[in-house]
């Protein structure tokens, strides 16, 4: 029996079960927190989706708003201290474009539309004192034209501003820009001449560790999957490119959502979701590994959205009426010691309508061995809903990977219990824990009670995150909660 209908067996049992599990979970600190949400904020496409960092043993960094034009960084211990806050200088309409820490810096990145132009801002804060250097600009830009992006390696050593020339119809023929490194010292201006492309409509950019740069591109009307890595210094590009879309089985199939990542071991994967043009109906998802340095590309065997696949998954939910996957995207990449690749996707969607709730629903894993070969599947149901102010800012995850253990960490009501739950998978074979509730004592009424964006694991079983729970359960609080 394949394993991955073994796991379909042991999650139905898993939800079988009359209760989730209760953790021994305690909020160790807690201190009262002022959250200003961002009214631009995108639920799709969360620009800063982590606005709390781990640094160092026993110690984080938090991005918070105050108010209009105002942001601060500040830096706390295990015991929720203080340890000093560094104000963020903006004008009015300046954004944050980007929060990240590398071991000697905090780096904010702000953009701004100020007339015909479009600024980039880069504002370095010491991790030790909190001091804050004098902001550099790191791009001007027509204002006209699509918005500037920035790029920062995993170390914090290399940081990448960039902008698009587009044509008449807004697609993508050139991108460049200005690579710095962590001091914010330039380095090199880049160029990337994309004119051999057609239909070049999104464009991922990422950088390494040792400056190498990754343009990751969908063209061809959304059929063709392109990485192009320029190395520092070089202008002439490494490109790897296949052809994703076409006429399968007879059914003509597009891309309709991926994702990338650069991972710590220096290797760039992508995973893709393909429909049917004709029905829209999910067709696969297909994964591949880039080894630039031996020019090569290793894929993963297509895994198919069969009728069978999807009449299981539908009936672990009882409300879904529907025949077919709906409102699937992309989530997480992750890579295990052992580099097994593991790709998250999840239901999301909003009912529509400017006052419509959203729901976040079932998380379907996969895994590949390090050699891209299929490993196993499972889907786990989850119930979450959301009023639409607060849209994804307290539902769908957050994930922690420690060593071969996954751990999800989610919102939901389950058999009338209100709290933050904990699931752990084993990323050996899939097999899944039942949720644990951490007894948290969150209250359910209209107003906000959890917000995701603040959630990092300090260690394993140390979680810092912003709720109402214990025993201020009328205000927000910044708390450590700690799982025995």
């Amino acid at each position: 029996m394949k394993k991955q209908f073994i796991l379909y067996f042991i999650l139905l049992c898993l939800l079988c079960l009359p209760q989730a599990i209760l953790a021994q979970s305690k909020i160790r600190a807690a201190v009262d927190f002022n959250y200003q949400p961002n009214p631009e904020a995108d639920h799709y496409n969360q620009r800063l989706p982590h606005k709390s960092i781990s640094v160092g043993q026993n110690e984080f960094i938090l991005l918070n708003r105050q108010g209009d034009g105002k942001y601060t960084v500040e830096k706390y211990n295990a015991d929720l201290k203080k340890l000093w806050t560094a104000e963020i200088p903006m004008a009015a309409g300046e954004e944050v474009d980007r929060f990240t820490a590398g071991q000697e810096a905090a780096l904010v990145v702000t953009h701004l539309q100020e007339g015909k132009i479009q600024l980039l801002h880069a504002h370095r804060i010491n991790l030790k004192n909190g001091k804050t250097e004098k902001p550099v600009q790191l791009l001007e830009a027509p204002a006209k034209g699509r918005r500037a992006g920035v790029a920062v390696s995993a170390d914090g050593s290399q940081v990448l501003a960039y902008r698009f020339h587009t044509d008449n119809s807004f697609q993508i023929q050139q991108i460049s820009g200005t690579l710095y490194n962590g001091s914010l010292q330039k380095q090199q201006d880049v160029k990337y001449d994309l004119s051999d492309l057609r239909g070049i409509l999104t464009a991922d950019i990422q950088v390494g560790n040792g400056g190498e740069q990754y343009v990751n591109l969908i063209s061809d009307q959304m059929n063709r999957l392109s990485v192009r890595q320029y190395k520092p210094g070089s202008k002439k590009a490494q490109v790897m490119s296949v052809l994703v879309g076409g006429v399968f089985d007879g059914r003509k199939v597009y891309i309709r959502d991926t994702r990338f990542e650069l991972m710590p071991d220096g290797q760039m994967y992508g995973a893709v979701l393909t429909a049917d043009e004709k029905t829209g109906s999910y067709y696969s998802l297909k994964a591949v590994k880039y080894d630039f340095e031996q020019e090569d590309m290793r894929f993963a065997e297509e895994y198919k959205f069969t009728p069978e696949y999807v009449q299981k998954v539908n009936a672990l939910d009882k409300a879904n009426k529907s025949n077919k996957l709906q409102d699937i995207y992309l989530t997480d990449l992750l890579l295990t010691p052992e580099k097994q690749l593991l790709i998250l996707a999840e239901k999301k969607y909003t009912e529509g309508g400017e006052d419509a709730p959203y729901f976040a629903k079932e998380l379907h894993l996969f895994a590949y061995d390090e050699y891209m070969t299929f490993d196993w599947n499972s889907v786990l149901m989850k119930q979450q809903q959301a009023p639409a102010s607060e849209g994804f800012t307290s539902i769908s995850y957050s994930s922690y990977l420690s060593g071969n253990m996954l751990n999800l960490l989610t919102l939901e009501e389950l058999n009338g219990k209100y709290d933050l739950y904990l699931r752990q998978i084993n990323t050996n074979d899939g097999s899944a824990t039942a949720p644990q509730g951490l007894r948290l004592s969150i209250p359910k009424d209209k107003k906000l009670a959890y917000v995701k964006d603040y959630t990092t694991w300090l260690a394993d079983k140390s979680i810092v995150t912003v709720l109402r729970g214990g025993k201020k359960a009328d205000k927000l609080q910044l708390s450590r909660i700690e799982i025995k």
